[in-house]
């Protein structure tokens, strides 16, 4: 399948995936933090009334409320604002105060600056409260009333703050009931914010989590599932899982696994079936010398070889039989040794032109025998060399011979020509006969094992089958190719391609 290559959030790695989890499990709490904290500064002061005095008796959000009243009137009097302005800011803000009996005084530069009505003696009123100087800052909450002063400036101007409530309770529980009020106070409000910032990073959790399962946690169940159904031999499941990170290497693994081994098993299946053909064939080509041995030793045994000729004729017949078995034989060795690769070669350097001629004489004699016209060319030329085991080599050679001649036409004068053609690595020996030829769809299929192309060369009983098996083994275990051309009725050319020796 042809993969995309634009990018996709599937082919990030795990590592990759583990440090984006963590990054995320990391920021997504920040920033909601960062959000409520935003929010909650914003509506900090008007969500819990912390800007405006709403009791006359001490309580934790009481002294807020106080700390708050007292940072906005000092921001009033620094303030941009004009005199008339700043003056009826602080006129509005002091009636409030004023309702719940609280007195307020302001100084600017050592002269009164605003007095609540009927406050009287203010100076004497905050001295019943508690001992002060007016160079300190005072936040007194007591059960003989409340005094708070403060200092500011601004612009060279100098303001000196001055509340006092002598009204002001505090009960003697006053810690575990401002605790209370204030848990009652804070919690009741907030309660569902907090729970709101719970489920949200619930939620950051679940959210995270699922896309970890889906995007890790799913593919290995894939491929887990994958590798069972091939582990019960299930060779056709596919994983579905395409990806370029390691989950997805793994699903391809597990895939090219899976068609190495159902090739494998085809292979196996093969191999099993062409060994019971070799068995069957080699069984069916022994029987027919043997039965033929058989037959004329019982007939000199029972004395139908009556006279001298007739003996000689059926001794040369049964020795011919034997020999032949003794073929048949020595080539499955040869191939059994091939296959189980303990066919070694000892070669050598070799003329090519003198290791052929010397050859081609031997191959004339065994062709004049049998009414075969041989022809050998050559364009090599005297100095070239190749690197032979002769004996496997000549091997390959006589075999070729021997094909052609148990496939010769009896109607025409049989032929066989032996060339060699040197290009400038290699050299080509080519060996072609004018016999009965293999049609082009059998011609792919003579090297194969115990492989015979028609019913005229299975009717032939001198031979293995295995003859040019070898030849292609031994070729290639030489670096060589071999490979052929043919007609029917027009005869068989096999080509055999020989790496030339490298000099140095």
């Amino acid at each position: 399948m042809k993969k995309s290559g634009k990018p996709s959030s599937r082919n990030l790695k795990i590592n990759t995936r583990i440090v984006i989890t963590s990054i995320l499990a990391i920021l997504i709490p920040l920033a909601i933090i960062a959000s409520f904290s935003t929010v909650f500064i914003n509506t900090f002061n008007s969500f819990f009334n912390f800007s405006t005095v709403t009791t006359n008796s001490y309580s934790t959000v009481n002294q807020v409320q106080w700390s708050q009243t007292i940072s906005t009137i000092t921001s009033d009097l620094t303030s941009d604002m004009d005199e008339e302005q700043t003056y009826s800011a602080i006129k509005n803000l002091a009636s409030h105060l004023e309702e719940f009996g609280t007195k307020l005084y302001i100084e600017k530069n050592g002269k009164t600056y605003y007095k609540s009505e009927n406050s009287g003696d203010i100076m004497k009123s905050a001295e019943k409260i508690s001992v002060f100087d007016k160079k300190d800052n005072i936040n007194h909450f007591g059960s003989n009333g409340l005094l708070l002063t403060n200092h500011a400036e601004a612009d060279g101007d100098s303001y000196y703050i001055m509340i006092i409530n002598e009204e002001y309770t505090v009960n003697d529980l006053s810690q575990g009931l401002s605790f209370q009020e204030f848990r009652s106070f804070i919690f009741g409000r907030t309660g569902i914010i907090i729970l709101a910032i719970v489920l949200l990073f619930i939620i950051a959790i679940v959210v995270t989590s699922f896309v970890t399962t889906k995007t890790i946690v799913n593919p290995i169940k894939e491929i887990s599932h994958g590798a069972e159904e091939i582990a019960k031999g299930n060779l056709d499941y596919t994983i579905n899982y395409h990806s370029t990170n390691e989950l997805g290497q793994m699903a391809d693994s597990f895939n090219n696994m899976r068609l190495r081994l159902e090739q494998s098993l085809e292979t196996q299946k093969s191999s099993d079936r062409k060994r019971k053909e070799l068995v069957a064939c080699v069984a069916h080509d022994l029987r027919t010398p043997l039965t033929s041995v058989k037959g004329y030793a019982e007939g000199i045994r029972d004395g139908i070889a009556d006279t001298p000729e007739k003996k000689e004729q059926y001794i040369n017949t049964i020795c011919s039989s034997i020999e032949n078995t003794e073929r048949i034989l020595d080539d499955l060795l040869a191939f059994s040794k091939l296959e189980l690769d303990t066919f070694s070669l000892n070669c050598e350097t070799v003329n090519v032109n003198e290791f052929f001629s010397d050859g081609a004489e031997e191959i004339r004699a065994e062709l004049e025998e049998e009414n075969i016209e041989f022809s050998f060319t050559t364009t090599c030329q005297d100095s070239t060399t190749l690197a032979l085991d002769s004996d496997r080599f000549t091997r390959v050679i006589r075999n070729i011979v021997s094909n052609s001649i148990k496939y010769k036409r009896n109607d025409i004068q049989s032929r066989f020509d032996l060339k060699l053609h040197e290009y400038e690595r290699t050299i080509i020996i080519e060996l072609s006969d004018n016999g009965i030829g293999v049609d082009r769809e059998s011609l792919a299929k003579i090297f194969d094992t115990m492989y015979r192309a028609d019913a005229a060369r299975s009717s032939v009983a001198d031979g293995s089958g295995l003859g040019l098996a070898i030849c292609r083994q031994i070729v290639e275990l030489h670096g060589g190719s071999i490979w052929a051309t043919s007609e029917v009725n027009k005869g068989l050319s096999i080509f055999i391609s020989m790496p030339k020796e490298d000099k140095k």
